[in-house]
């Protein structure tokens, strides 16, 4: 019996040893898709809740445990993606966005914008180190909705002939949010493009309106309007010296201010745009003589909230 048991196992059927196969994954085929905003997958098996995460930080809840939407994609910086649920044991996983092409210091880099004086934007960048002598780059504005593409109707060159700027002449029909592209080529190589998104009314560079005054014999009526298309409320600050008197500041959250008679002033004023962090460049100083005799008026105009 013994003999029997041990020719049976010299055998490979009977001598291998059993061994459970892996789990299939509940999440799999992970995959963007750009002309929606989504992050799908495939489903199997039960899961808890569904997380996406970019760059290890949550963004949004999956939808339906099959897909999660993002209001706006990354265009050229390679991002990581991940895909998390809770349930025993958990499960994660990841892709990166978009695929890496090209030399990362090819690119152009430092891109900013700004918005000035009223109806101007203007972009800038410099040229990668890594990028090719003959390389050229090209800024698309990007319609965050319909993903189409304008190209910048106005550059700007370096020594080289290099495209290094950016300028739109009208921002009147602009969004509110907008994607800017910096795609370069060059002969044999490919370059990574430089993406910024930003919120127009963040990058305003707020023009100062000049004051303008009323005077009689008993006050002076100082008034201002201000100009933009993506700021609307503001609040204002103007800082009043009267002759050789140490200076003073006053708030003001309309567009008017009166100065008490009589004396002679000199007047700046500067503005802080509703959820701006930081007041605008001080105005040019104006100068108003008040004479005469008579009551003091204040008329602060409408107070925004």
């Amino acid at each position: 019996m013994a003999f029997l048991w041990l020719a049976l196992c010299v055998t490979p059927a009977c001598c291998l040893l059993h061994k459970d196969e892996d789990p299939e994954p509940p999440i799999k085929n992970l995959r963007m898709q750009p002309e929606t905003r989504r992050l799908t997958w495939d489903l199997s098996g039960n899961v808890s809740d569904i997380g996406c995460f970019i760059n290890s930080r949550l963004i949004t809840k999956a939808v339906d445990k099959r897909y999660c939407q993002f209001r706006v994609l990354p265009s050229c910086q390679v991002t990581n993606f991940t895909v998390a649920s809770t349930g025993d044991p958990p499960f994660s996983a990841g892709i990166l966005y978009p695929r890496p092409e090209g030399h990362p210091e090819a690119a152009a880099q430092r891109l900013g914008c700004w918005v000035h004086d009223v109806d101007f934007l203007t972009c800038s960048w410099e040229a990668g180190r890594a990028a090719p002598g003959d390389v050229q780059y090209r800024l698309y504005r990007q319609d965050l909705k319909t993903y189409e593409e304008e190209e910048c109707p106005r550059y700007g060159v370096d020594d080289r002939g290099t495209h290094i700027r950016c300028h739109f002449d009208d921002v009147s029909g602009l969004g509110e949010h907008v994607q800017f592209l910096v795609k370069g080529t060059g002969k044999g190589a490919r370059i990574p493009c430089s993406d910024l998104t930003v919120e127009l009314a963040g990058i305003e560079r707020l023009s100062l309106p000049n004051i303008t005054g009323m005077c009689n014999k008993s006050y002076s009526i100082m008034e201002w309007k201000m100009s933009s298309h993506f700021n609307h409320r503001f609040t204002y600050e103007l800082e009043i010296q009267k002759g050789s008197d140490p200076a003073y500041t006053e708030k003001a959250p309309g567009s008017y201010f009166v100065l008490p008679n009589p004396g002679n002033y000199a007047v700046r004023l500067r503005a802080h745009a509703r959820f701006r962090q930081t007041w605008s460049e001080w105005s040019a100083v104006r100068r108003f003589v008040v004479m005469g005799s008579g009551p003091i008026v204040f008329h602060w105009g409408l107070v925004l909230t």
